[in-house]
């Protein structure tokens, strides 16, 4: 049985637990943010407890907020999920760990060789989109590989 860490910011947990129940099957299963933390406690010893309980980690990626980058305004991801993309590459190394992409925002380059899973350029706060063709061949190419 393979356990996914799920991951996402508020605005974005309607994507997640679409995805999460679009994909959960037998032998696959998922633990989302919002089961795994715990009030009161930093994200860091969170994620040290998480990571023993998982395989994989999926981080939604979604626009969170805006900033100015070299004098233009651009929407960006929320800063936490970053952080856990990191932590998680850390531990599990480049083929456990992907984001899969929702709305339009900046990204730096840096971070185009990481696993990406297409989900859709639209994004609604608080409400999902449907989980896509691509996106569900993109998910599973990713979890045969781990």
């Amino acid at each position: 049985m393979a356990t996914i860490f799920i991951g996402s910011s508020a605005a974005a947990k309607s994507q997640a637990r679409a995805i999460a129940t679009h994909f959960a099957r037998p032998g696959l299963k998922f633990l989302p943010w919002w089961d795994a933390f715990t009030a009161g406690r930093t994200l860091l010893k969170d994620l040290d407890h998480v990571r023993g309980r998982v395989d994989a980690a999926l981080l939604v990626f979604s626009p969170e907020s805006t900033t100015r980058i070299r004098n233009n305004r651009h929407a960006i991801p929320n800063l936490n999920v970053l952080f856990e993309l990191g932590y998680f590459y850390g531990h599990f190394g480049e083929k456990r760990v992907a984001m899969v992409r929702y709305g339009e925002y900046y990204l730096p380059s840096d971070l185009g060789g990481y696993i990406h899973i297409w989900g859709s350029r639209s994004f609604r706060r608080g409400a999902a989109v449907p989980v896509g063709k691509r996106t569900e061949r993109e998910f599973e190419r990713w979890v045969a590989a781990l």
